[in-house]
């Protein structure tokens, strides 16, 4: 009875990381740069040609987690921009048409066609619009970031001695402690990081998490559990 209060052991593994970039980019056959070089089916032997769009506001409000970015705009899964508040068609507007001197100058018209093309994402302060016709927008590449990823592991083990020669050791160890939901990064050249494709495609938010395309060295997955006992002798 006396071995209940000892032979115990308690490990764990604290992971903490911030999240990994990510940035928007267009693969589709748009073409506002209007060469006829774009085209639907990226790939690294077939890269056609891939257009950034204009950015606004600060980096970390779009940072991707496992809720769609609002848009406003014609592309799939967006709200009607002539149905949105006249404060985003407002700010939308004024996104599109500030890299090019406003909504007068000929940049800034062949802007406003382009958005009303397209669409605009507008969250936390940022806006993301696509670029006026005949020009490249100004986002940079990695420029946002995904969810962190937070993780506990935690072992708690008890050993038993019998006698100097026998002993056992019973562990129940616990991966992913508080079953937190960690998802991927969007990933480029797809739908989650193409803005063209709108929310219905998945754009700026991740709707898996890493485990799911390599569960033995991805990240992510739910709580597991497992007990183990060894014999020594």
């Amino acid at each position: 009875p006396g071995q209940m209060l000892e032979g115990w052991s308690v490990s764990g593994i604290l992971t903490l990381q911030g999240g990994l970039p990510w940035y928007p980019l267009d693969n589709v056959t748009d073409d506002f740069l209007g060469t006829g070089e774009n085209k639907d089916n990226y790939a690294s032997t077939n890269p056609g040609i891939v257009q950034p769009w204009n950015y606004t506001g600060p980096a970390y409000a779009f940072t991707a987690n496992s809720t769609p970015i609002p848009c406003y705009g014609k592309l799939a899964g967006c709200t009607p921009m002539a149905s949105a508040a006249a404060s985003i068609q407002a700010a939308c507007t004024a996104a599109a048409t500030s890299p090019y001197g406003g909504p007068t100058t000929q940049n800034g018209k062949l802007a406003l066609a382009s958005l009303a093309n397209s669409a605009c994402y507008d969250q936390n302060g940022g806006i993301l619009t696509p670029p006026a016709y005949g020009t490249i927008g100004n986002e940079a590449r990695n420029m946002f970031r995904s969810q962190p990823y937070y993780n506990v592991d935690l072992s708690i083990s008890k050993l038993w001695r019998f006698n100097e020669r026998f002993s056992a050791q019973f562990r129940a160890e616990f991966f992913n402690l508080f079953n937190r939901a960690d998802f991927s990064t969007p990933a480029p050249n797809s739908a989650s990081a193409d803005p063209s494709g709108g929310s219905t495609a998945g754009f700026g938010y991740a709707q898996s998490t890493p485990d799911t395309a390599n569960p033995v060295l991805g990240s992510g997955g739910p709580r597991h559990i497992q007990f183990g006992l060894k014999l020594t002798f």
